[in-house]
């Protein structure tokens, strides 16, 4: 999941819309032809979510870091962009894998909307549904701790809690100065606060949104490339192999064509 990954060509995609109804056609006869859309291309593609929200979610890393020297505001607020398109990229490959892969009689279990599982049950499951597997395997070895904390920062953004679960707190280096995310090593002594408060002690992430950086943002890929590589291993290679997770493939629909090289 590295930039440097080969991604097959997708369609050209536009944002703008027909062209105006009535425009005059290309011979500027103002005569429209009898049949002018016997000839206009369609063609059909098999849209790969996980492939666009991950493309999406590097897109606003690569901002956020280049931001930096500009706004740490901005900075922070793509970095939050960027870190939820990332949790939402891996939540659609598990559930298409599951559909696509798993067995028909256990697949719903993951891959069923009007039942939706935790996440993080959801990758458990996965290589049971898969392969047959066991589902068992060492919740305290790397990247599943990392990841927990992953799931757990998003899910602190949509459960808020009470405000006490909402403390965060700032450093002004001397009066005047700006106010800066505190740090573990700049708590004052005998303030009651401690390091577990300010981040996440796995991921080293931290607990305010606002104090979001892109080098957050290079941990949270690494923990969610880590978790693929990790299923992807227990599924014998089945979840990228032949980049099916990023595969867009594309074929013409009308004109009607036999020739393969559309698919």
């Amino acid at each position: 999941m590295r930039n440097s990954d080969p991604v097959p060509a997708a369609p050209r995609r536009s944002n703008r819309g027909d062209a105006a109804a009535g425009s005059k056609p290309a011979d500027g006869t103002g005569r429209g032809a009898l049949h002018p859309q016997a000839h206009t291309p369609v063609i059909m593609t098999e849209v790969s979510p996980f492939h666009c929200l991950y493309s999406d979610a590097l897109d606003f890393h690569s901002q956020s870091r280049q931001m930096m020297v500009k706004s740490v505001g901005a900075a922070s607020r793509l970095a939050r962009a960027s870190i939820l398109l990332y949790i939402e990229a891996v939540e659609s490959l598990i559930h298409q894998a599951a559909v696509e892969l798993g067995r028909p009689d256990l697949a719903p279990l993951v891959g069923d909307a009007s039942r939706p599982l935790p996440l993080a049950d959801a990758w458990k499951l996965l290589p049971a549904i898969v392969a047959d597997g066991s589902v068992a395997s060492d919740p305290e070895a790397p990247p599943w701790p990392q990841f927990a904390e992953l799931l757990t920062l998003r899910a602190s953004w949509s459960y808020p809690g009470p405000a006490h679960k909402r403390q965060a707190y700032y450093r002004a280096a001397y009066p005047g100065a700006d106010f800066e995310p505190l740090q573990p090593h700049q708590i004052p002594t005998g303030v009651a606060i401690t390091a577990d408060t300010l981040l996440y002690p796995k991921t080293g992430l931290p607990r305010d949104l606002y104090a979001l950086r892109p080098h957050h943002l290079d941990t949270a890929r690494s923990v969610i490339d880590a978790a693929i590589h990790a299923i992807d291993r227990r599924i014998d290679g089945a979840l990228t192999r032949a980049n099916r997770h990023r595969r867009e493939p594309v074929r013409q629909i009308h004109p009607p064509t036999s020739d393969p090289s559309t698919d």
